[in-house]
């Protein structure tokens, strides 16, 4: 396994790092049952991975209580990192809202480390930006629990560069965790660059575009679960349908590394300017080792070339 550090942070996390949110199930993903789901969790532990990414809307807490149980016997040896600021009242989809507001913080800090069965947290994100909140209130917030040792560590997710810059007058940020493939690619003109010159690590989640770049769909396949409600991403209409041409010629290269398509994908992730991890979301142990086969080699000139040129 590789470990890089991340921002300006000491925590050294894994290049690939475990994404939780489809194991907190239901209601936006079907998972194979905790069972399955802890053996994944043991599995990635096992082969290097200490970076563990949940947030308490993911299963509307269940994910961090999962993540929680199994890694309690080895909390001093993994990172454990979650977020904030999506609330709800009732367990359903269209019942979040974004909070980022400071007695709002305050609940949900003491809930997640009730859930996660630890007292501090190394990594805690703000979840979405909340507009309605000024940037001195929440990181008021974040600085006061972080003064109680509460969290390790601030950073923020899905924030834009104008946004980050408004947390970095009242605190530092050492990550951003924004959404990041070959088929997304809008932070690479600005955001990345900011990171870079700021030293904000990047811990990019949707490597594989919520499944599609795994290349097991075709443009046929209807989504029932939360893909099918135009939240984030593309899985419908002409844009999927292209995106599904490049996937099959990606599937190409892939062969010529005896690579999965998924792994094709991973790799190229990793390889870019500022990132620091990439967020993987597994229902099984197989699906892990597999994940794993993403890091430790490289694509020819000739090859990375064809895949800039499948996704330019």
């Amino acid at each position: 396994m590789e470990y890089r550090k991340l921002g300006g942070s000491d925590l050294e996390v894994s290049v690939i790092g475990f994404g939780a949110w489809g194991i907190g199930g239901p209601p936006f993903w079907k998972t194979e049952g905790d069972a399955s789901s802890e053996k994944a969790i043991l599995r990635a532990f096992d082969l290097g991975i200490n970076f563990f990414d949940t947030a308490p809307v993911y299963g509307f807490g269940h994910s961090e209580e999962l993540i929680g149980k199994i890694l309690k016997p080895v909390r001093d040896k993994v990172i454990l990192a979650t977020k904030c600021g999506l609330v709800w009242d009732k367990p359903q989809l269209g019942a979040i809202a974004k909070n980022a507001k400071k007695d709002s913080i305050l609940k949900e800090i003491d809930d997640s480390l009730k859930r996660l069965q630890t007292d501090v947290i190394d990594l805690y994100q703000v979840h979405w930006p909340d507009v309605t909140t000024s940037a001195q209130e929440t990181m008021e917030a974040l600085l006061e629990i972080q003064e109680k040792q509460k969290i390790r560590h601030i950073g923020v997710s899905n924030y834009s560069v104008a946004q980050m810059q408004e947390c970095l007058q009242y605190g530092p940020l050492v990550s951003l965790q924004p959404e990041y493939s070959l088929l997304q690619r809008s932070i690479e003109e600005e955001t990345v660059p900011f990171c870079i010159e700021n030293n904000i690590g990047i811990v990019v989640y949707s490597p594989l575009a919520s499944g599609v770049l795994t290349g097991k769909y075709q443009k046929s396949t209807k989504f029932k679960d939360w893909r099918s409600k135009g939240i984030i991403g593309t899985f419908t209409g002409e844009e999927y349908e292209k995106n599904i041409d490049k996937v099959d010629r990606l599937k190409e290269v892939a062969k010529e590394v005896d690579k999965t398509c998924g792994q094709t994908a991973i790799n190229w992730v990793l390889r870019q300017p500022g990132v620091t991890t990439a967020l993987v979301g597994v229902k099984n142990e197989k699906q892990m080792e597999e994940n794993l086969r993403s890091i430790g080699w490289q694509p020819s000139t000739e090859q990375k070339q064809e895949i800039e040129e499948i996704f330019a």
